[in-house]
């Protein structure tokens, strides 16, 4: 008989993994900070972190690559940084109600235009009319 499979939900997993981007961060930090960290020593430091499967999968999609020199204290900033979040996203209803804001705004500043459905607002230079005038004079 097979062992029943437990799995995190994606709460559980990101939390998990903000907290493993602290404990690299801080593993970084505490040795040898000013040395250079290349991209085998990334992969390194994840799979000292965990060993778990899908939380290092997880956790090498957070931990930002590394493309050009960089120190392990300037990489353990950028680790935080990643850990920390974007800002406090707005929720629908607030979204909703900035842009209904934005959109009242922007009727109350817009100038009325003038409208016209006549015929003579948009004069066609050459009718058959003026055509036809213009020949008979022609002619003439």
């Amino acid at each position: 008989m097979s062992e029943p499979r437990y799995r995190l939900s994606s709460g559980q997993t990101e939390s998990l993994v903000r907290r493993m981007l602290h404990e690299m961060a801080d593993r970084l930090e505490a040795s040898r900070p000013d040395r250079i960290l290349t991209a085998v020593g990334r992969i390194a430091s994840i799979q000292v972190t965990t060993m778990n499967p899908p939380l290092a999968r997880a956790l090498r999609a957070k931990a930002p690559l590394i493309t050009k020199p960089i120190t392990r204290c300037e990489y353990a900033a950028l680790l935080r940084e990643v850990a920390a979040g974007p800002a406090a996203q707005p929720s629908a209803q607030e979204r909703v109600t900035d842009l209904h804001r934005l959109a009242d705004q922007d009727y109350d500043e817009a100038t009325p235009a003038r409208e016209s459905h006549r015929d003579d607002a948009h004069p066609v230079p050459y009718t058959a009319e003026d055509a036809e005038a213009r020949t008979n004079t022609a002619g003439d």
